[in-house]
């Protein structure tokens, strides 16, 4: 009998030893039994003794030979002790669905080999050309390098370049996309230039695609594996590249249960592999800059676009001029003139639905949700109110529940009221809509981005989703609505977020031969931010941005742990906070500041109330020393088992 350690899918931090009667391999996976219930779990070590008094037998060797390799299991033990997450949930996490539970490893439909179709269509500028030979002279190594391409520059074809001679040197390359929208995009691009496989990995493949998919790049078959955050996980023996493209992007961040940034785990990733890490983007984030300044990153740059290619022109339309309508009167004429040309139109409102408030005339009552701290939104094709946190929707009121009134009233709006105010506008012109509402079903996305890329005339109004990484080569003209929010949130990365977005909406227009125009509509035309847009000069404004946060010692210049507890009372989720804050004060470590608790920016959400305690310090090493400790003495704490708590380490929420 050999005795097994085995990391268990449960919220422990510890693992468990099991005695085994067959031959295992490290990293292989075992069924065993745990309580009540036979669960899969993988073996890390193989151990001579144990410190549990009685231990359990392994049912089953479900291996033959490791499913995880040496390499993928010290990145994921890493990512565990970095996170401070159970090692058994993090290795469950970064495993297909179908394996967690015991499936077969095989793999069900391998597809065709890739052919190389196409090579580059365009002459490579100086700039692409430099950055490719930078990069090309570190593959042996590991190094990191940002490349700071304006919008339409060409970042992908430097990818591409790159990618082509790893692939030659039998090697495989991560390509991380912050968005599933950008998948097939980017999964095109590559199949078209690069001889070998290239598969996906992203949340809307089904368990066997995605099984197959993981399996192919653990066995050395894909060549290329493209993928959202969770590709970050995917093993390949062959690793010689990682990319991260549009790296400032927020998708990297996992908002629930392991909460990990793919962006920034994909510096331990390269780092174990002894190869080379690409940060690309036009709007480096913070945290990417400072790293640049401290030479741990070296900064390529891409100031043009490729070809005839030029930057948009960006104008402001101040709407204290104006009436209270989505669109202004120059808008709506400038819209006018671009489809009078037969050019495409694209307006951006970050809000979906008709409108985001429903209220009483007479009174002022406003719908709101009855599970959350926000405002119920009308969505008119469905006549529904919803709310967008919890999902909840019903009928909208006939009379006011407060005074009994029938002058109901809705007030703001979003993508779908902005779509019919331009159907009575430009009747004949289709109007595209794409936002969560409009892609839920599969393919429907891609069915919307076809229709554009044929560069038929017509106006597409989005969300977020339309804001990155799309190439539409007849879009003139950008329409951006409804900025002024951004400038006023309490949120302290929100001015940083506002500049990013705006310029890469602005990014998406004037990629043709034709230069294209940008008009963004606000009430505060006077902010400085509008100024460093509108020529383009974001690196500066990320500068003025940096001397802020050092100045306050807020991230990058500091760094963050959250502590939050929600629970269907108010006082018991405080309380255990309090709690927690009277343990963490007796830990001797001087250097950690404590905020808190403090009630989350939407106290109530889904009927449990949340709320947060930050922990901040300028040592990164003393502040995880802190949460080590912390977790050591918390079991002191008696915690109602109604009260759901965690830990998210390098907080962006």
């Amino acid at each position: 009998m050999q005795i097994a350690e085995v990391a268990i899918p449960v919220p422990l931090h510890n693992t468990f030893d099991y005695l085994c009667a067959e031959r295992f391999e490290i990293g292989a996976r075992v069924k065993v039994p745990f309580g009540r219930k036979k669960v899969t779990g993988v073996v890390l070590a193989q151990k001579d003794k144990s410190h549990f008094e009685k231990l359990k037998q392994v049912e089953e060797v479900l291996d033959n030979e490791a499913l995880l390799s040496n390499d993928i299991l010290e990145f994921l033990m890493w990512s565990a002790n970095y996170y401070h997450h159970p090692v058994g949930e993090v290795i469950n996490n970064a495993i297909p669905k179908n394996l967690r539970n015991g499936h077969p490893a095989l793999i069900k439909k391998p597809g065709e080999k890739n052919y190389k179709s196409s090579s580059n269509a365009f002459e490579l500028t100086i700039e692409q050309i430099h950055a490719i030979n930078e990069i090309v002279k570190n593959l042996e190594n590991f190094n990191g390098f940002l490349l700071h391409g304006v919008t339409g520059s060409g970042k992908t074809e430097v990818y591409l370049n790159i990618t082509e001679k790893v692939i030659q040197a039998g090697g495989q390359v991560l390509v991380l996309v912050p968005e599933i929208g950008l998948t097939p995009q980017m999964i095109s691009r590559f199949e078209e230039r690069i001889d070998g496989r290239v598969v996906a990995v992203h949340s809307q493949l089904n368990e066997t695609q995605r099984q197959d998919a993981y399996l192919m790049a653990k066995n050395g078959d894909a060549n290329v594996i493209l993928g959202t955050r969770s590709a970050i996980f995917t093993p390949m023996p062959n690793l010689g590249l990682v990319i991260v493209d549009e790296e400032h992007d927020g998708s990297f961040k996992q908002q629930s249960n392991f909460r990990y940034s793919a962006r920034d785990l994909s510096f331990m990733r390269a780092k174990f592999a002894n190869v080379p890490l690409i940060l690309g983007t036009a709007t480096p984030s913070l945290e990417t800059l400072k790293n640049v300044s401290e030479k741990k990153l070296t900064r390529l740059t891409l100031s043009s676009r490729p070809g005839e290619a030029i930057l948009p022109d960006v104008h402001l339309i101040d709407m204290r001029s104006q009436n209270s309508e989505a669109l202004s009167i120059p808008l709506i004429s400038k819209i006018k003139h671009y489809l009078g040309l037969g050019k495409q139109v694209m307006l951006f409102i970050n809000r979906r639905g008709y409108a985001p408030i429903y209220y009483c005339l007479d009174c002022g009552w406003q719908s709101e949700c009855t599970n959350c701290d926000s405002k119920l939104v009308y969505h008119r094709s469905i006549n529904r109110l919803k709310c967008h946190h919890c999902g909840i929707e019903k009928a909208p009121e006939s009379s006011c529940p407060s005074c009994r009134s029938s002058s109901l009233k809705i007030l703001g709006y979003g993508t779908e009221r902005l779509e019919e105010n331009l159907e009575t506008h430009f009747p004949e012109t289709e109007v595209i809509r794409i936002d969560r509402d409009t892609t839920r079903k599969k393919k429907a996305f891609a069915s919307h981005l076809k229709k554009i890329n044929s560069g038929e005339s017509c106006i597409i109004v989005g969300t977020q989703m339309l804001a990155k990484g799309h190439d539409f080569s007849n879009l003139a003209f950008v329409g951006i609505l409804d900025v002024d929010v951004g400038l006023m949130s309490t949120d302290f990365r929100a001015t940083e977020h506002l500049a990013q977005l705006l310029i890469q909406v602005s990014g998406r227009c004037g990629r043709g031969d034709y230069k294209g125009e940008v008009n963004i509509q606000t009430r505060y035309p006077h902010h400085p931010i509008f100024n460093y847009v509108k020529d383009s000069r974001y690196t500066e404004y990320a500068k003025t941005l940096l001397l802020e946060r050092k100045e306050t010692q807020l991230p990058p210049y500091a760094h963050q742990a959250l502590i939050c507890a929600n629970a269907k009372s108010k006082k018991l989720a405080e309380n255990f906070l309090n709690e927690i804050a009277q343990l963490i004060n007796k830990i001797d470590i001087d250097s950690v500041e404590i905020w808190g608790p403090v009630p989350g920016m939407i106290e109530k959400k889904s009927n449990y109330y949340y709320f947060n305690l930050y922990l901040q310090s300028n040592n990164r090493k003393e502040l995880r020393r802190l949460i080590k400790t912390f977790y050591h003495h918390v079991d002191k704490i008696k915690v109602a088992s109604s009260v759901r708590w965690y830990v998210d380490i390098d907080p962006v929420e």
